[in-house]
């Protein structure tokens, strides 16, 4: 499995809902969570974005339903990919209309979750699978 505990984990997607606390909150990996930085100068926070997912082994991207467009998250999720980063892919079901237009996105994804809940369990097994 490309995922283990203490990976670095980038997680990419909205920050109105506050979603990455559900992640920060397991213990056996290192996150890095761009909605920390504050930066609001576009150039400063994509170049902050692109370095943190070079310095990540995996890429976390949630497709929040209210997200109108997911433009920045398949353009994290593409680089991460060039890159050979395990990438997973939490998408929020119910938007038939973008979803047949996700599905490169869905592709190129390692795993694939319709629910943060779902990807946290699976990460919290993972860990204790490996800790076994």
């Amino acid at each position: 499995m490309r995922i283990k505990p203490q990976s670095t984990i980038y997680m990419a997607g909205g920050f109105r809902s506050n979603w990455q606390e559900r992640f920060r909150k397991l213990e056996h990996f290192k996150f890095i969570d761009p909605s920390q930085h504050g930066l609001r100068d576009p150039a400063e926070y994509t170049q902050w974005d692109l370095d943190a997912i070079q310095r990540s082994d995996v890429l976390l991207a949630y497709m929040e339903r209210d997200n109108p467009g997911g433009y920045a998250l398949a353009l994290e999720i593409g680089y991460a990919k060039a890159l050979g980063k395990t990438i997973i892919l939490v998408e929020d079901p119910g938007q038939p209309e973008r979803s047949r237009y996700f599905e490169m996105v869905r592709q190129v994804s390692d795993y694939c979750f319709d629910s943060p809940d779902r990807c946290v369990e699976f990460l919290e097994e993972l860990a204790y699978t490996s800790a076994q």
